[in-house]
């Protein structure tokens, strides 16, 4: 399959319409569709060949069979200039189908009637209007395949007979034919929309996985954002609360931000908080949580602290990654943070009490009213 799906690549894009802004789904309907007109395509033009060098067909048999291919044909080359052109899918379904339908017909009345050994072909009719284009249009063809039906055994059931082309001797090839034909196709229809519904999915988690981190991420740092953050908070103090467990959460608020808003413009501003969540990126282990909440606040969940002095060092660690100045417009901007912490159920056992109690005592240390750390915001010229 993976080898017929190279070879034949190239064609079906060559004949996908050129509509802008199609969906991944209507992309992926569109080569169905292109698939199941060029199989049967091929499929025709095979049996032109097999029944005119290899089976033993009266001249009126191999007539019939090119009667046949040429109305399907016609409806297939139709189809895909409906298609191609006017990037109309459905239309180009019902095209195929009418076509085969009429094709169909027309051999069952040259074969029997109702007795025609192709009338099981009839049944990928249905099945391939519902797998291509809905319920609704296989209920719809298929009720057009029973009327058919009704028609046929009517007519015979009244006592007309029906021309029959096909001598006794060859009808157990013809009905094998038919019985081939039909389940091939219907295979072939159920396979390659198995495919196609595959990779629709596939799609269709990659883009669902892209929304929810567009939804959960902040969009100038690609750290986590304040809703995320909150999840992640209660999700740790349920668990903590179960496994009897602790965490602490690190508010950080970046000093004199606005002054560089101010004098060197937003742009220099993202620079700022671009550097300051890649330096806190690289100091955190893998099961610290970083956030964005706003603005110049950031905070940190880390599991399994809650020691004073751990946590004091740990703070004393993180003024230290901005001792290294950083550049705007060629000047270097010494960056800093006043950063407060609480911990979990010391200071509080919901978000909100956490968030309060760190957004305190980081506003504590900005004022300069406890002895922890307090950084300042200083160009260097």
């Amino acid at each position: 399959m993976d080898v017929i799906a190279r070879l034949t690549k190239p064609i079906i894009q060559s004949l996908l319409p050129n509509t802008p802004n199609q969906s991944n789904y209507q992309k992926s309907s569109n080569r169905f569709v292109i698939s199941v007109l060029l199989s049967t395509f091929t499929y025709t033009c095979v049996l032109i060949v097999i029944s005119h060098l290899f089976l033993p067909l009266e001249p009126q048999g191999k007539v019939l069979i090119i009667r046949f291919s040429s109305i399907l044909i016609s409806g297939i080359l139709l189809a895909l200039f409906t298609i191609r052109f006017g990037g109309q899918r459905i239309a180009a379904l019902n095209i195929f189908i009418a076509t085969l339908s009429a094709g169909l017909v027309l051999v069952s009345l040259q074969t029997g009637g109702i007795h025609s050994p192709v009338n099981p072909c009839v049944i990928a009719i249905p099945a391939l209007a519902s797998l291509s284009i809905g319920a609704l249009a296989g209920a719809i063809w298929g009720l057009i395949v029973i009327i058919a039906g009704t028609v046929l055994f009517v007519i015979a059931n009244y006592g007309y007979a029906f021309t029959n082309i096909i001598s006794p001797e060859n009808m157990a090839v013809a009905e094998f034919s038919s019985l081939l034909t039909a389940a091939s196709l219907t295979l072939f229809i159920i396979i390659y929309f198995e495919v196609s519904s595959r990779k629709l999915n596939e799609l269709f988690n990659a883009e669902h996985h892209k929304f929810i981190k567009l939804a959960h991420r902040d969009s100038l740092t690609g750290l986590a954002n304040r809703r995320y953050f909150i999840n992640e908070i209660e999700t740790a103090i349920a668990d903590a609360s179960i496994n009897k467990g602790t965490f602490c959460v690190l508010y950080f608020d970046l000093n004199n931000f606005k002054k560089i808003n101010d004098n060197l413009g937003h742009h220099s501003g993202d620079q700022v908080l671009l550097e300051f969540a890649l330096r806190l990126r690289n100091l955190n282990r893998s099961s610290d949580l970083i956030a964005r909440l706003g603005g110049d606040e950031f905070c940190i969940i880390l599991p399994g602290l809650n020691d004073a002095e751990a946590i004091k060092q740990k703070i004393h660690h993180y003024s230290q990654m901005l001792d290294t100045p950083l550049l705007l417009d060629n000047i270097p901007y010494q960056i800093s943070a006043s950063i407060g912490y609480a911990c979990y159920p010391e200071h509080g056992t919901d978000y909100e009490t956490l968030l309060q109690v760190a957004d305190q005592k980081m506003y504590q240390v900005k004022r300069g009213q406890n002895t922890g750390i307090r950084n300042t915001l200083r160009s260097k010229a």
